[in-house]
């Protein structure tokens, strides 16, 4: 059997959100296609066979041991498993540490090549909020804009829960989904904007929907339909003007590239267009954002979008896609407004709505009109969460 089917034939065996007793789960990749890692334990905790919910082994604690991706199977310091996927699980609140970081609830390794596993950590979603809700914003800001956040960001989790049910995580720990800092970013304020919000979820037609979110939208946010592929639009994800995020962190960026950096940049383009002359806007859509743009080189020109043109130059160094360049001596100079794609809740919006005055309720309607709050509990695959 090929890994990829492997792979998704043992998520099926994580029960991983659809049927639970108590509690919703979450599962978290928190690292992928490492040969090992390094765990202890200080509380009580066993292994499980995924396949059969055997619990194999018990232990009171476990000093620090290494854990190894090997042929025959996961091998937990000197004890050896003939397994593919193995499930360390807390028997208490307590925490583990993968490689010094801290985490709670269940350690899940899976194989996904010969000397290779991922490693993702399984927890209960409000749980995982709190050390989430941290590490995408700030734990000192307005009790109202973190509520907010943390009905958006149990929203978009528990959408890719309902989606990626047969899928060996839902979400990862990075920037591509959502950051998580593990128990390290747990604070007092995100747990109590978490426990005021507990199970509520945006919805549009009583379904889930993806409720994504960025830093700055520079005044106005996205339209979904302009960045990915929807079967239709929705009204939530349209974009609205958004004077609130003005004045504040990253509304305003500016960066350059010498000629040679962004020819390289350009890769592929760039050896073919030789060094770049002009860069020319040819569309903006409502949100002021670069759709299309002409790039003249000594050698040939080319026309592409401009999601592209940032992905080329990079999200970090291109932080928007709405930008001006222009070439000054011997620099390419780019000024834009806002970080991030630009779609949903603005963090730094809501943050200028809290500090107005404005509660959780009005914040969430401003940046996805039309969407109504309701509990996680009773929604198709949720029907026993919490």
């Amino acid at each position: 059997m090929r890994w990829g089917k492997w792979i998704v034939f043992l998520a099926l065996l994580f029960l991983p959100t659809t049927v639970f007793a108590q509690e919703q789960l979450v599962r978290v990749r928190i690292l992928q296609n490492v040969p090992s890692v390094r765990l202890t334990f200080s509380e009580p905790f066993h292994l499980e066979d995924p396949k059969t919910g055997k619990i194999l082994r018990e232990w009171k604690s476990l000093p620090w041991v290494e854990v190894v991706a090997g042929e025959e199977g996961i091998r937990i310091g000197q004890l050896k498993t003939n397994l593919s996927a193995i499930i360390l699980q807390t028997d208490t609140d307590s925490y583990f540490r993968v490689n010094s970081q801290p985490y709670r609830g269940a350690l899940i390794l899976m194989k996904t090549a010969p000397d290779r596993m991922m490693v993702i950590n399984r927890l209960p979603l409000e749980r995982y909020l709190v050390g989430a809700l941290t590490s995408e914003t700030s734990s000192t800001w307005p009790i109202e804009v973190l509520k907010a956040h943390a009905v958006v960001s149990r929203t978009m989790v528990a959408h890719r829960i309902w989606l990626r049910k047969d899928q060996p995580f839902d979400v990862t720990a990075d920037t591509s989904t959502h950051l998580y800092y593990g128990v390290l970013a747990e604070r007092p304020n995100t747990q109590l904007a978490v426990r005021q919000t507990l199970g509520q979820v945006l919805t549009w037609e009583d379904e889930l929907f993806s409720t994504t979110f960025h830093a700055n939208c520079g005044g106005h946010t996205e339209d979904a339909f302009e960045l990915w592929e929807m079967k239709k639009k929705l009204p939530p994800l349209e974009g609205v003007e958004d004077p609130y995020c003005r004045g504040f962190k990253h509304y305003t960026w500016e960066t350059s590239m010498t000629p040679a950096e962004l020819m390289a940049a350009l890769k592929e383009d760039g050896a073919r267009l030789g060094a770049v002359k002009a860069i020319q806007i040819l569309e903006k859509n409502r949100s002021g954002r670069v759709r299309s743009l002409r790039i003249e080189g000594t050698q040939s020109n080319v026309v592409m979008t401009g999601e592209k043109f940032r992905d080329l130059l990079g999200f970090n160094h291109l932080r928007s896609l709405n930008f001006t360049a222009v070439l000054l001596a011997d620099k390419w100079v780019f000024k834009g407004f806002g970080w991030g794609h630009g779609v949903g809740f603005c963090q730094w919006g809501g943050y200028g709505m809290a500090m107005k005055g404005m509660k959780m309720d009005p914040i969430l309607q401003h940046y996805f009109p039309g969407a109504k709050k309701r509990s996680l509990k009773g929604l198709p695959g949720f029907e026993t969460a919490y």
